[in-house]
Formats: structure tokens, sequence, C-alpha cells
């Protein structure tokens, strides 16, 4: 099965979530920013909504506002991308293990021997 034309893939989100950090990094409002791109708010929107993809076009006007060369933008995207998927994965860690069966219990002192009271 093919993809579609508009499709947004997982690629094109995680360079639009770095379009957005750009964005929001620049200091200037949506409007304002769309606005030095070329864009209209609507056109941004739908793209930062991911209802449709970024063109190669796009991406260089952002990179033209921003002054972060496209490439800059890809390579930012995927660290970001692998940085946020590492935290959520050492979140996830701490949250399972907390989570488990009886370890609250023992976290409390309630499910073993009371260690800072002498023997």
């Amino acid at each position: 099965m093919g993809m579609k034309a508009n499709e947004v893939t997982q690629f094109a989100k995680q360079v639009m979530r770095e379009c957005v950090r750009l964005q929001k990094n620049s200091g200037m409002t949506i409007k304002e920013f769309a606005k030095a791109c070329g864009f209209g708010e609507d056109y941004w929107y739908k793209r930062q909504n991911f209802t449709r993809p970024l063109n190669l076009s796009d991406l260089e006007r952002i990179s033209e506002v921003t002054g972060v060369s496209v490439g800059d933008i890809v390579m930012d995207s995927q660290r970001h991308a692998i940085e946020e998927t590492e935290a959520k994965a050492r979140a996830g860690l701490t949250l399972a293990a907390y989570d488990a069966p009886g370890k609250q219990e023992a976290i409390d002192g309630e499910a073993g021997p009371d260690y800072d009271e002498p023997a």
C-alpha cells in the first residue's frame, strides 16, 4: 500500500515540530512568523496541526527567516526527537518501577525491616 501525496509522515511531523520550536524561539507570534515566511496563518496552522505536510520551499523560507540552515533544521529535528524519546523512556521506566506490586510499601518501609533503627 503506497503513501498518499498529502500524507504527513512521521519524519514530516518531526521536522514540523522543529519548525514550531524555531518559531517559538524566534520571539515572533505565529501571525508574525507566518507572515515573515510568506505563509497565511491558515497555511501555517494546517502544517503545525499535521493536516498538511511541509514542502521544501516552506522549509527554505523558514530557514531564511530563522537563519538556521535547512540541513540543521532536519538534523536538529532528529536530535530533539531522540531526546524526547529517551526522556519518555526514562519517565516510563521510573514510573514502572514505582508502580510495581509491593514497591511503594517497600519504599514506605512497610514491606520489610526498618533499616534506620538499630538491630
